[in-house]
């Protein structure tokens, strides 16, 4: 369609419209997955997210068939399509947030099915509002008379404004608000850029802006979530008053919600080590602080007073004190939650606590929402609440310290710039473990404190770490320096390291405290506290590294220690485990291996109907194209790749930044930005044919460069401020983001000259594999590490410059199916 001077299909207006798409749609993406992950445990978030992004898939399906309608009544399609985005969006929400999420803990992988099953069909309706925004984007990009490359980069350009966005709007306005922003203004832009000039199509943008306005006025009636099965909310609702839910605010890392709750009873509380017995200390239990509806920790009600803290020492929190022959030690605890570790220092007389918290909303809580609950500790003279990542704090500040815990330190939530990824922690990695010991004084003691099962996995896996610790720090017999003290029954272990060896006198202290407790006692002695205990003690007294080797890959569950380059404590569960197990040794459900075979099987069958039988029904029968094959494979090698750069590069980068959301703005927002460079730059690359393999060989140099020379300096500049640190990170980053960008829009402007009609088929097909990419590359980063992800990028980039064919010499290109 030639452009005129009324025509509203100007390359300009495109750009803004695929601009506004783009944005709204990366910005939505990231709030689905905290609605998820708010409602969902982290394993369950990390399926549906994947799955969503289906919908840009689906969305070159309907492309194949409805390009040509769409390209002549331009307006009108672009309008219902944001009307569609608007709609979908505010129904779907709504549905999820009302629907039943069933009891998500499980044993079997039968019952996980049964239970994926429940509310899966009704999550994957997400899936829906990411179609229209794909049409929108896709049609763009498929138009014959618009250039490719401009249009790609004003897209690109709007996914890094909508990273840059997402953070700021979820801590100042929350998700559903935020949620109702970016969906009024897809719809207002497009409205005004491509005016309707159908009836329907007006009809459908003021029932749009109708619902919008609905939603946002009655916004808390609309958005009442409905807990999950057996979870704190859900108790709350069941029991009545006192419990019940007073205040919710959203986070970038988690949704924090302060419950009431009358004081608990140790005899039928499930974690008795917690709270202890002095009933005196647990009146003072009159609110709870939990995380997505997951991880919690009690608000105590300390009047400032020191003998009001009697009785926290008759908890596990305390074993660090009761070891410890510090008098008034220097504390640093990671995590402050509800305040648990600082009143446990308080009680100890510690002369100077820190605390550092990763979660401005719990920060927020403590020191303003509930000052005048919280007040007594979180303005103590002798406290400091810090806002950072306990890693980040460590590395930049060299300060040691007598005493520094780490208790349960984790949401279990997933974070944005993890929407694509299983989990990763990098508070329990080798690396860690060898920061924390560092920061000990000469008598300082690191406690980690964590839930554990039967058998034990997930604290026998921190003893490993730690043993590794001692043996790098040149220490011959890590026992000497180790004492563990686990909850009677075992559902809690704290593990104790301590920089020089633990005394007669400390080990018969805390013997003495701990086992003269009903509820816990030291732990790594053979013949106490149940049949599976003896495990750390068994581990302990090999005292020998080949033996702990061999140790290691003989246990049931992957204990060997978590690495900055494979992050994934929580990961212990093995592909062996789908088999039938031995009921000797029971083990859980593989989570992740389950989800990747799910999402395998869900993304072939897609696959099927979104790639080969659109071919071969609705476009193969008109269009003659030898090369079709190679098209389809550079289509699908990158978004194969770039999504394995990305996902890379988030994971790498999160830790330095010092806040994995940091990562999300900065990294992915870096990353679009430069490809958007790229991809305007595109037309005016050097090579003519062949400039796309010259452009695979470059991606390849750069890469390797990267990972040899420039990621290995990163822990040296930790210290930086975070201005400094962003710009190394958009400095590192910009190189391979401009090569990239190049990539899709030298594709499609080749194919639009060879076969027009293919367009939404290669559109549908990078979709597909894009989505694909996030899935095996979690696998794949889990088994080798996040390094070989981003080295294995390097071959399929390289297949990708091979596989673009050079132009073809039919003399007529096949026509836009009308």
């Amino acid at each position: 369609m030639p452009f005129t001077r009324g025509n509203l299909r100007t390359p300009a207006r495109a750009g803004a419209i695929a601009f506004l798409a783009a944005g709204a749609t990366l910005f939505v993406q990231v709030l689905v997955h905290r609605m998820i992950s708010a409602k969902l445990l982290n394993n369950y978030a990390f399926l549906v997210i994947s799955l969503t992004m289906l919908g840009f898939a689906l969305s070159g399906v309907a492309l194949t068939r409805l390009l040509g309608p769409f390209l002549r009544d331009w307006s009108d399609a672009l309008t219902l399509s944001a009307a569609g985005f608007v709609l979908s969006t505010l129904a779907v929400s709504v549905a999820f947030y009302r629907m039943g999420a069933g009891d998500q803990f499980n044993v079997t992988v039968a019952a996980f099915l049964r239970e994926l099953l429940r509310w899966l069909p009704t999550a994957l309706l997400f899936a829906i509002p990411f179609t229209f925004s794909g049409l929108m984007i896709g049609a763009l990009l498929s138009d014959p008379d618009l250039p490719a490359a401009r249009v790609y980069a004003f897209d690109l350009a709007g996914s890094a404004l909508g990273a840059l966005a997402v953070i700021p709007a979820i801590r100042h306005l929350g998700v559903e608000a935020s949620t109702l922003l970016a969906c009024a203004l897809l719809l207002a832009g497009t409205v005004a850029l491509a005016p309707p000039r159908r009836t329907v199509a007006r009809l459908a943008a003021v029932g749009a802006a109708v619902a919008l306005a609905g939603t946002s006025l009655a916004r808390d009636r609309v958005y009442a979530m409905e807990p999950r099965q057996n979870s704190v909310l859900a108790l709350g609702r069941t029991l009545g008053p006192p419990f019940g839910v007073e205040y919710v605010q959203w986070d970038p890392v988690a949704r924090i919600e302060v419950s009431r709750t009358p004081p608990p009873d140790p005899a039928s509380f499930t974690y008795p080590s917690l709270i202890g017995d002095d009933r005196a200390f647990l009146a003072r239990f009159r609110r709870m602080l939990t995380q997505n509806d997951y991880a919690f920790t009690f608000m105590v009600d300390w009047d400032g007073r020191p003998e009001s803290l009697r009785g926290i020492d008759r908890t596990i929190y305390a074993a660090a004190y009761e070891a410890s022959s510090v008098a008034s030690p220097r504390v640093l605890a990671v995590g402050v939650g509800g305040g648990f570790d600082i009143l446990a220092a308080l009680r100890y007389d510690a002369r100077e606590i820190t605390g550092v918290e990763i979660n401005s909303a719990t920060l927020d809580v403590v020191t303003r929402v509930y000052r005048d609950y919280c007040g007594s500790w979180s303005t103590h003279p002798r406290v400091r609440l810090v806002g950072d990542e306990g890693r980040h704090y460590l590395a930049a500040h060299p300060d040691r310290y007598d005493i520094l815990q780490l208790s349960g330190v984790d949401s279990y939530s997933g974070t944005p710039g993890a929407a694509h990824v299983f989990s990763e922690s990098y508070l329990y990695t080798a690396e860690a473990f060898d920061l924390y010991f560092s920061r000990l004084t000469d008598d300082g003691i690191l406690n980690v404190m964590r839930l554990e099962y039967d058998p034990v996995r997930e604290m026998l896996k921190a003893l490993v770490t730690a043993v590794g610790t001692l043996r790098r720090a040149g220490i011959a017999s890590p026992a000497e320096h180790i004492q563990m003290v686990s909850a009677r029954p075992g559902n809690f272990t704290a593990l104790l390291v301590k920089r020089t060896r633990f005394t007669a006198d400390e080990r018969r202290r805390l013997a003495g405290w701990a086992n003269a407790n009903p509820y816990f006692g030291v732990s790594a002695v053979p013949e106490v506290h149940g049949r599976w205990d003896g495990f750390y003690r068994l581990f302990l007294d090999l005292n020998d590294p080949a033996k702990e080797r061999a140790f290691v890959a003989a246990y049931p569950f992957d204990i060997s220690p978590a690495t900055d380059d494979r992050p994934f404590f929580f990961k212990y569960s093995t592909w062996a485990q789908l088999l039938p197990r031995n009921e000797a040794f029971p083990t859980t459900v593989p989570a992740m291996e389950v989800n990747l075979l799910i999402l395998a099987a869900a993304i072939g069958a897609t696959a099927l109907l979104c790639i080969h039988l659109p071919l071969r029904f609705l476009v193969a029968r008109g269009v003659r194209l030898p090369s079709r094959g190679r098209y389809g494979l550079f289509f699908a090698a990158i978004g194969i790749g770039y999504f394995a750069i990305e996902i890379a590069l988030l994971q790498r980068f999160g830790l330095f930044l010092g806040h994995p959301n940091y990562a999300l703005s900065v990294v992915l927002a870096a990353l679009l930005l430069t490809s958007g460079v790229g991809a305007l730059a595109s037309p005016r690359l050097p090579g003519g044919d062949f400039a796309i393999r010259f452009t695979a060989y470059a991606v390849a140099g750069v890469v390797l460069v990267l990972n040899t020379l420039a990621l290995p300096l990163l822990p040296r500049l930790a210290g930086l401020g975070f201005g400094w640190r962003a710009l190394v990170v958009f400095l590192l980053v910009a190189p391979i983001g401009f090569l990239l960008g190049s990539f899709l829009p030298r594709g499609l402007e080749r194919l639009k000259a060879d076969a027009p009609a293919l367009v939404p088929w290669a559109w549908g097909t990078n979709g597909i594999f894009s989505v694909l990419a996030p899935v095996f590359a979690i696998g794949f980063s889990v088994t080798w590490g996040i390094e070989a992800l981003l080295l294995a990028a390097i071959p399929v980039y390289l297949v990708a410059g091979w596989a673009l064919p050079p132009p073809s010499t039919s003399p007529a290109p096949s026509p836009v199916p009308a």
